[in-house]
This record gives C-alpha cells, sequence and structure tokens, in this order.
C-alpha cells in the first residue's frame, strides 16, 4: 500500500468524516504506479485528484456531473452523469478508478459498474467508498428505529442507493468484478454516532460479530480475467 506524506490539501474535500482521503492513499496497492492511468469519478473540486498529483501520481483524470466546483489544474476532467452518459473515453484503460461517495447518490449501480469493468485495464483496481450499513451500530439503529443511517429524514436527501454486500458481490459477479480487501474508516467504531448508540453497539459488539464497525465503508475491488471466472 502507498503512504501519503501529505498533512493536508487546499481543496475541500466533500467526505462525511473528515480525513478519509488521507486514509484512502493507504489502500492503493503497490502495483499502481506513478505513471499508470486513474481516473476518478465524482471528482468534485478535484481535492483527491491534488492528493494525488502531490503525493507523485501524474496520469490523473477526473469526471463529475458538476464540473464547474472543480479547482485543480492537475488533473484532466469533464463534466459527465454517471447515471446516463457515454463517457467518453473510448479505448483507454485505467489501473485505478476512484470512486469516493458517489454510489449512494446513484439511481443505477448495475450501469455503474459497467462503465467501470469497461473502463478498467486488466486486474486494474477500483476503490470506492460508501456510507457503512454493516456495523452492528448501524443494524441496531434500524432495529430500534426501522431506519437505515444516513438514509432517513436526517440523512443526505440525495442518498438513495444503500449498499449491502450480498447483493453487491452478485453486481460485481456480473461484470467481472470482485471484492480483494474490505475495511472501514474509522477502522475501530463510528466517530460520529451519537454516544447512547455507540455504547448499546459497544456492548452487543461482545456477542455479535462487528467485522466492519466505522462509518464509511471502503472496497477495494479489481477486475479479474475471464479465465479466472471460469
Amino acid at each position: 500500500m502507498k503512504n501519503d506524506n501529505l498533512s493536508s490539501t487546499p481543496l475541500l474535500e466533500r467526505t462525511m468524516v473528515s480525513g478519509l482521503h488521507n486514509f484512502l492513499m493507504n489502500l492503493i496497492p503497490e502495483s499502481i504506479t506513478y505513471n499508470i492511468p486513474i481516473l476518478d469519478i465524482g471528482c468534485g473540486t478535484g481535492a483527491w485528484l491534488e492528493r494525488l498529483a502531490n503525493a507523485g501520481f501524474k496520469n490523473l483524470y477526473g469526471i463529475d456531473n458538476d464540473i464547474e466546483q472543480l479547482q485543480t489544474k492537475k488533473a484532466t476532467c469533464w463534466q459527465a452523469n454517471i447515471d446516463s452518459d457515454d463517457l467518453g473515453f473510448g479505448n483507454k484503460k485505467f489501473g485505478l478508478i476512484t470512486s469516493i461517495e458517489v454510489i449512494e447518490h446513484l439511481e443505477n449501480p448495475g450501469r455503474f459498474f459497467q462503465h467501470l469493468s469497461g473502463l478498467l485495464a486488466p486486474e486494474g483496481y477500483l476503490l470506492i467508498t460508501t456510507p457503512n450499513l454493516n456495523s452492528v451500530l448501524c443494524r441496531l439503529r434500524l432495529l430500534l428505529t426501522g431506519n437505515l443511517r444516513q438514509f432517513d429524514q436526517k440523512g443526505e436527501p440525495t442518498h438513495i442507493y444503500p449498499v449491502f454486500m450480498t447483493p453487491l458481490n452478485r453486481i460485481l459477479q456480473n461484470y467481472n468484478l470482485k471484492i480483494v480487501y474490505k475495511c472501514t474508516y474509522p477502522l475501530k467504531g463510528s466517530i460520529t454516532s451519537r454516544p447512547s448508540l455507540k455504547m448499546m453497539s459497544s456492548l452487543l459488539s461482545l456477542i455479535l460479530q462487528d467485522e466492519l464497525p466505522g462509518d464509511i465503508l471502503c472496497l477495494l475491488i479489481q477486475k479479474i480475467s475471464v479465465k479466472a471466472v471460469n
């Protein structure tokens, strides 16, 4: 995993939990060298692309539905709607595609992964993040309120697709994609939940497995060959 030597970035990082971009730098596989093409989907202000550029990556691209918010000059970026558009890359392939807190906003996740599988080079990687719904805390909240965290009335109103592991794996199989590493940020629990819920979930964790306890689900996904699938 590559390390990020930067302590901060000047551009606004639009993430649910601060520090996520810095954490994600450690999840980039060592096989992703500095000249390999990297695409960020939903690049926003360009803060993540700027961080990648400052860490030494040179072949950077980004797309976003609202390109007017873009502030970085260290990547080639243009406007595209991942839910519906031809993204305009032709035959270009990427060794790494990142998509930070995007999938939960999409109407058509199947089309999203179809796009990404087509854009990934053989054995290329996809790094995505989304609100974590797999923790004991989230399961407890659903039991008590009947609502999913971050997808209820108090959550971001554009959150429309909650990610659960079993249906996600079924979608990925359709496009020769496989999760090779998963974790959460933070690694050891929520920093955004109410203290009372955190206390109750800590007690439940003594008897229930809490493999993914943090606020943000982080998934490293790899494109696998057709031969490997067969």
